[in-house]
């Protein structure tokens, strides 16, 4: 039975490697980036100047080439196919400092929420289903502690200015809780101008949170960050 099963697994191999996700380069896993893109995309650096109240932000991956098309897939095609590419580049950092000592250091992490509308239209929220197994796998728990007040248009396209005062006050509890003394990751998909995860920060904070910290699927850290 064995012998047989081999035979299929290799014929199946044969006919369909893996491939890379990104460049379509075959590799040895499915799921796994090739070693181009792999230098590429993940890109676990520390952006210690963000917008206040946040403290520090950790990105995975790079919000360019192949991270940025296949989030752009999940979140404004509905394309769940993504998910497990997007799953394996996490699985695969995992073990590095950055993010280990980040993990290490908060208490719970909280997804920035969709509007009750987008989700109903989504079916989904991205985010979630980013980083939730993830998260679970690492013993840290994803709690829905905010909510969306109000339904905003999408946001890629305009400028910062704009943003902050489309978001402005966008986000509420959604619950009444104490978070004096807490550490909070806030985890998000796309991270460029930091204006969604600083109001999301300014309602923890108004809860007691001591230390917010965001972790972001992907960002852009450059020009594109500074200018947006």
């Amino acid at each position: 039975m064995n012998f047989f099963r081999e035979l299929w697994e290799a014929l199946i191999y044969f006919l369909f490697p893996p491939r890379c996700p990104v460049c379509r380069e075959i590799v040895d896993e499915r799921y796994r980036l090739c070693e181009a893109c792999d230098k590429k995309i993940l890109r676990l650096d520390l952006y210690d100047r963000a917008p206040a109240p946040i403290d520090s932000v950790l990105r995975v991956t790079k919000y360019h080439d192949g991270s940025r098309d296949m989030l752009r897939k999940l979140k404004f095609d509905n394309d769940l196919r993504v998910i497990p590419a997007l799953k394996k580049i996490l699985d695969d950092a995992s073990d590095r400092k950055e993010i280990l000592q980040l993990l290490s250091c908060v208490n719970f992490a909280v997804p920035v929420p969709l509007h009750e509308i987008r989700f109903k239209e989504r079916g989904f929220n991205q985010t979630e289903k980013i980083f939730g197994e993830w998260l679970a796998k690492k013993n840290l728990p994803l709690k829905n502690l905010l909510i969306r007040t109000r339904e905003t248009p999408r946001l890629y396209k305009l400028g910062k200015s704009d943003r902050e005062k489309i978001l402005s006050g966008a986000f509420a509890p959604a619950e009444d809780v104490d978070l004096r003394g807490q550490k909070i990751l806030i985890v998000d998909d796309i991270f460029t101008t930091g204006t969604t995860c600083k109001e999301c920060g300014k309602v923890l904070r108004s809860l007691g949170a001591e230390k917010i910290f965001v972790l972001a699927f992907a960002a852009d850290f450059g020009e594109n960050f500074q200018s947006r």
